[in-house]
């Protein structure tokens, strides 16, 4: 039923291929978050320095290959969107540790609301006065899918905001340093940055993964790789406010994951807010295509 819902978004919408990157970035996304649950027996930061260590590898690789200078005249802004992505990332996983994970990725789903709004002041793109009812709407739809408990904690609920909020800005950094930086160069520098990061919140909280364990750690840093990727190139190809709102199909992509894998049940209320997820991805795809950005 969802592969059908999916293939007409594509069929209906015509998706760009900025549109389609970040798609597939969410299934990758998605598939993470599938991993990290499973490993949830390992601190969230070791998690994150994992991945981290694995992607920092691939993309020097990937930069030797395509014999790119680490260096340039844009090293502040790569070191801002490697210190957004590290401060959205680990405020992600600390929200997760702090209240119920359906709460916490709730509130994380407002980084594309985030994203239009820096985006209209960092990078002159505004979207159309239509497609907010939409853009909102998505949120809305990941709220009833996730549900929201109240007994959730200020600490964890404002970690997810301000995660949700450097989320935003270090895809709009990304959207600056187009025509600027080679994406793996882009990638690369996150996991430079996140690495001296979690070290010291790693050492008081390490465990020593078994041979089974680190195989799962190096395959979420795998799959991170390829997901940046994607999401890189997505936002280097448009506008936030024409392809940012797809990252609420990352809920629908979690709740198959949860039903498949973790025998999670779908509720009317999850599958009243997946409808509406999709019909307002629609919707502002549609209405985006119709506005140009701002230059």
């Amino acid at each position: 039923m969802l592969s059908i819902k999916i293939s007409q978004i594509a069929n209906s919408a015509k998706l760009s291929p900025g549109a389609k990157s970040i798609i597939i970035a969410g299934l990758f996304f998605s598939a993470i978050n599938a991993l990290v649950k499973l490993y949830s027996h390992i601190p969230a930061i070791e998690i994150v320095f994992f991945r981290s260590l694995v992607s920092l590898g691939m993309s020097y690789v990937a930069l030797r290959s395509a014999k790119v200078k680490i260096i340039n005249e844009h090293f502040s802004l790569l070191v801002m969107r490697g210190l957004a992505g590290a401060a959205g990332l680990i405020l992600l996983f600390t929200s997760i540790q702090a209240m119920p994970l359906a709460t916490a990725v709730t509130v994380f789903y407002l980084a594309p609301v985030f994203t239009v709004f820096i985006a209209i002041v960092l990078n002159k793109e505004s979207p159309s006065p239509k497609q907010w009812p939409f853009l909102l709407g998505g949120f809305l739809g990941a709220a009833m899918m996730k549900g929201f408990d109240p007994n959730a904690n200020i600490f964890g609920f404002t970690c997810a905001i301000i995660g949700a909020f450097f989320a935003g800005l270090a895809y709009n950094i990304i959207r600056l340093l187009k025509g600027k930086a080679h994406h793996q160069l882009i990638i690369f520098f996150f996991p430079l940055v996140t690495i001296p990061i979690c070290l010291p919140l790693l050492v008081p909280v390490w465990i020593t993964p078994g041979w089974s364990d680190l195989l799962g750690l190096i395959a979420i840093g795998v799959l991170t790789q390829i997901a940046q990727v994607f999401m890189t190139k997505a936002y280097m190809m448009e506008s936030a406010s024409k392809i940012s709102h797809f990252n609420y199909l990352t809920a629908a992509w979690a709740l198959l994951t949860g039903m498949i894998f973790f025998n999670e049940v779908l509720t009317w209320p999850s599958i009243a807010g997946m409808a509406v997820i999709i019909f307002c991805v629609v919707m502002t795809t549609r209405l985006g295509e119709k506005t140009k950005p701002k230059t």
